[in-house]
């Protein structure tokens, strides 16, 4: 094969994923939030009336309308209680959805229609008007050769028929079905999924409900469920159904959910049903503010109209918090700690330095001044009045002093750190300036946790110590290699990359590779400063990588191709 099949190879095996980008780039999302209800799924601990509220306050400063309130039995559950004091402050539930079975008992593997389900009873008595009608399509318990898909659809039929007349017939309500075992039934009896996706396709336009919601337990593979989403929606707009919503939902349990979920809405998929965070059964869901971002980094604008994507990232973090009573975990994305350091972090692979989409800026997440002998006296002077606030004795004039006492201190060799507040004021009154009261105070408190940071310094510098002597001499230099092994590895994925190791200049690498202890020791003293309630030693490795190292990083490689004109 010679390059130019090469190419055309490569060219049309991609059509399938230039389609599918287009779709998300330029699709609306029908968004039925589940955050009242997933998020309290299998957790350990269950919510409580005031976690309820703080959610529904989250979900409202999102700008989301529809969302699930409750899931009803026959038990008083906190979501009744919830729902109650809902209608007694008068909040206006037109967006709001309760699950309900669409048959309550059964005989000989076939569900009776005499005793109505405690979901369609409850909603009625909360005046509720929009339903998820749960149906089970491979069920071991009935017996589909007498339970037919014929009968199945003429019950279903039935209970859309009672919503309307005894929910909402004069200003209308809003039903989806959810294939509850979708796709077990896809793989096992895709025929019994066919007749009732035509079933209420083909339903008479005034008598159409508003769609059709589906999941996956998270065994099936992106691609896989993809394929049965775009037959779906197929079918659906063959029967004359185009305006029908096809809404999915998934549980991580392999890893796949974000991947799958995304997927789905590119073969089809109208809209999502779920938490504004992960957290849920079966491992947790593909969660909507996930979503949501993903589509927007891809260019997608329409649903930056749709809801508050500012805040997304915030309302993930807080429905976290309510519902564990911990934030995320680091490492998750778009809203953990660590989903910041992605952008500033992996220099390699870094989508910012390339004009790409940009986390940090579309968060409002902006990065620091930081003050290094290359900072100009405007740019110490913004320093001062962002952490102190504005004050007549910060000018230019004193700026200016400050710059010369950095560069004094360097040429004694004196291995400062300007950045946190104690050391800013420090500089500022080496500099001749008179401090603030609020820069006494820094300097102060500073003084009290100062022996609790060195200690943990001390303790880093015995773990530096034993990577220093595996040359055969201790002389506060260790190689790249090792500074990677002993510290640096939790926080990046390639550090032989040729921009990862031009971002250590900000360390002061020499052309032979090694790691000064006293400018690492730097970014540990600001950490402890700047964060003086770090428990322990991996705390301030943590803050001293996160906060200061990988930013400095992220300085030093643009500063280099802005020399280089690139």
């Amino acid at each position: 094969m010679d390059l130019y099949k090469f190419n055309c190879r490569i060219y049309e095996d991609l059509k399938h994923f230039r389609d599918a980008r287009n779709r998300l780039q330029n699709m609306g999302l029908f968004l039925l939030d589940n955050s009242l209800r997933e998020t309290t799924v299998a957790t350990l601990r269950a919510h409580t009336l005031e976690n309820k509220f703080a959610i529904y306050d989250e979900i409202k400063k999102c700008g989301i309308k529809y969302f699930i309130v409750e899931s009803f039995t026959t038990q008083t559950r906190i979501g009744d209680l919830f729902l109650e004091e809902l209608l007694k402050r008068g909040a206006e539930l037109s967006g709001a959805f309760a699950f309900s079975e669409v048959w309550e008992r059964m005989e000989e593997g076939v569900p009776q229609a005499d005793v109505l389900p405690i979901g369609l009873v409850k909603s009625k008595n909360f005046g509720l008007k929009n339903l998820i009608l749960e149906i089970d399509l491979d069920y071991h318990r009935i017996d589909y050769e007498k339970f037919t898909m014929e009968k199945l659809c003429g019950f279903l039929k039935d209970r859309i028929d009672w919503i309307r007349t005894n929910l909402g017939a004069d200003d209308g309500t809003l039903i989806l079905v959810n294939l509850r075992d979708f796709s077990a039934c896809m793989a096992s009896h895709p025929e019994r999924v066919y007749e009732v996706v035509k079933y209420l396709s083909s339903l008479p336009a005034k008598e159409k409900i508003l769609g059709i919601a589906y999941e996956d337990l998270g065994k099936s593979f992106p691609e896989e469920i993809g394929a049965w989403t775009k037959t779906i929606k197929r079918l659906m707009e063959k029967c004359g159904w185009k305006r029908g919503e096809l809404i999915f939902h998934v549980h991580k349990q392999w890893g796949m959910a974000d991947s799958t979920q995304l997927n789905c809405l590119a073969m089809g998929a109208t809209g999502i049903w779920s938490g504004l965070c992960a957290e849920g059964a079966a491992l947790g869901h593909a969660d909507s503010v996930t979503t949501v971002l993903n589509l927007i980094r891809l260019g997608n604008t329409k649903v930056q109209g749709q809801f508050n994507c500012q805040y997304l990232r915030k309302a993930a973090r807080n429905v976290t918090r309510i519902t564990t009573g911990a934030p995320p975990a680091p490492r998750t994305p778009i809203y953990g700690d660590r989903a910041v350091d992605t952008v500033f972090g992996f220099l390699f692979s870094d989508p910012t330095a390339q004009g790409g989409f940009d986390l940090c800026k579309f968060f409002g997440l902006e990065q620091d001044i930081r003050i290094t002998t290359m900072a100009s006296p405007e740019m110490i002077l913004l320093k001062l009045e962002k952490v102190f606030g504005k004050d007549e004795k910060f000018n230019l004039e004193i700026a200016t002093s400050m710059k010369e006492q950095i560069l004094k201190n360097a040429a004694d060799d004196r291995k400062e750190e300007y950045n946190s507040k104690v050391g800013l004021a420090l500089l500022f009154d080496q500099a001749g300036g008179k401090m603030t009261s609020e820069m006494a105070e820094a300097v102060e408190g500073d003084l009290k946790t100062s022996q609790h940071i060195d200690n943990l310094i001390a303790e880093i510098k015995e773990e530096w110590d034993i990577w220093d002597g595996r040359d055969g001499e201790i002389d506060d230099q260790v190689t790249f290699d090792h500074f990677y092994n002993g510290f640096m590895a939790p926080y990046f994925g390639c550090y032989r990359c040729e921009d990862s190791q031009k971002g250590l200049r900000c360390l002061d690498m020499d052309s032979d590779g090694m790691v000064d202890w006293n400018e690492f020791r730097f970014y540990l003293k600001w950490a402890g400063r700047e964060y003086s309630e770090v428990k322990n030693k991996k705390e301030l490795l943590d803050m001293a990588f996160r906060k200061g190292l990988i930013p400095a990083m992220k300085d030093e490689i643009l500063k280099t191709r802005e020399e280089n004109g690139k």
